[in-house]
């Protein structure tokens, strides 16, 4: 019997019910996934982990001539696949827009923790 999240346990996730959520971004030609896991008592904010896979380089022909694109690796669309399985993504516009609000609040918190350590700083100069 197969094992049931193997590419998952492969990047290191050992108790793959741990993940919440995940988020994809691509930049350049590198596909960005962060995967954030439950938050456990007591802490204040969720962990995440960030993996980055390089893009497959992908010849097209557009009639005589012939152009370059990239295409995801098949180990991100795996872990996809996975991830998608395991949180059962829904597509519905007003969970997009609570997730898409955590994370401002989430960026919010950070950022004001960074200026007051930053003004910490300077005054300890």
């Amino acid at each position: 019997m197969a094992k049931q999240f193997e590419v998952l346990r492969e990047m290191g996730f050992n108790e793959p019910m741990e993940i919440e959520r995940f988020s994809t971004r691509t930049e350049g030609n590198m596909d960005i996934l962060k995967i954030y896991l439950r938050r456990q008592h007591g802490d204040w904010f969720s962990k995440s982990k960030k993996f980055k896979f390089k893009r497959a380089d992908k010849s097209l022909e557009r009639g005589t001539a012939y152009g370059g694109a990239t295409e995801p690796s098949g180990f991100f669309l795996r872990a996809l696949g996975e991830l998608e399985q395991l949180v059962k993504v829904d597509h519905d516009s007003q969970s997009k827009k609570q997730v898409l609000l955590e994370e401002l609040e989430h960026l919010e918190k950070v950022m004001t923790r960074k200026m007051e350590d930053l003004r910490r700083q300077i005054e300890d100069l």
